[in-house]
């Protein structure tokens, strides 16, 4: 128990450590703590016009719901960013040198960014049922799947791309093109139905789209993925969401295969 207890601590100074990192580069800072809320705010402000909407949903719910996900692609920012900046400026040469196990340093990146995008999150989702009138999510389980499953694909994704990123200006412009592709093949700037065929099968591989698709199934009941988005029960729900579930996993085996391929403690200018 004291043991765990140890790495507890360790992990909890490595995300107060990643804090430190954010805070220090403030274009950061503003990048990762406020532009993930006012794209949301902004992306939901319309109504698509009056009556409009996508497989029988208000188009405001239906991108408001969607909206929520952004957070993790900017996680993504925050995890590959901090681990750049300590690997270029040798602190992990100095922490691999130490007792601190390497679980305790990722996992002390991961918590960090999971807790801001969650906070994030949490105001996106107050705003989205106390302003745009989307409903209290019907499935609450699977929307903490979802959540879970979408820190998880990123923070794999930042860890196992972080060794191809040269240094922390580059993490950023990296990071806008994975939340642009993301946000337009998840069906949260289009959806995905206006999309051609071979459009939609590629989408649907994207890391971000099935966890859109899990949060709105999770918020509303349905399964959008046939014709008229019928309602789907409780456990019809996972069961809806298994093959998002897979290509989620899938992402994140990718990923741990690019980290042992491409991750390095050492700096790239070394």
């Amino acid at each position: 128990m004291s043991g765990f207890a140890s790495w507890t601590s360790m992990v909890w100074a490595q995300a107060r450590l990643n804090q430190t990192v954010l805070l220090r580069q403030r274009g950061l800072a503003f990048s990762v703590l406020l532009l993930p809320l006012f794209m949301a705010f902004a992306y939901t402000s319309g109504d698509g016009g009056a009556g409009a909407t996508v497989s029988g949903v208000p188009v405001a719910v239906f991108a408001a719901v969607g909206a929520i996900a952004v957070v993790f692609p900017f996680s993504y920012m925050t995890i590959s960013t901090g681990i750049v900046v300590r690997r270029e400026e040798r602190v992990y040469k100095r922490l691999r040198g130490s007792a601190l196990p390497t679980s305790a340093i990722f996992a002390g990146d991961i918590l960090h960014a999971t807790l801001v995008g969650a906070v994030q999150g949490g105001v996106i989702l107050a705003y989205v049922i106390a302003v745009v009138g989307a409903p209290v999510p019907r499935n609450i389980p699977l929307m903490l799947l979802a959540f879970v499953l979408g820190a998880a694909v990123f923070a794999a994704l930042a860890i196992g791309t972080s060794g191809l990123i040269p240094n922390y200006e580059v993490a950023q412009l990296v990071a806008l093109p994975v939340l642009l592709v993301c946000m337009f093949g998840s069906g949260m700037l289009v959806p995905l139905s206006e999309l051609p065929e071979w459009g939609q099968r590629v989408a649907e591989r994207l890391p971000l789209t099935p966890v859109v698709s899990m949060m709105r199934t999770a918020f509303l009941g349905r399964d959008f993925g046939r014709e008229g988005a019928p309602e789907v029960g409780f456990l019809e729900a996972f069961q809806v969401s298994a093959a998002g579930l897979g290509v989620a996993l899938l992402w994140i085996g990718v990923s741990l295969w690019c980290t042992r391929r491409y991750f390095r403690w050492d700096p790239r200018r070394a």
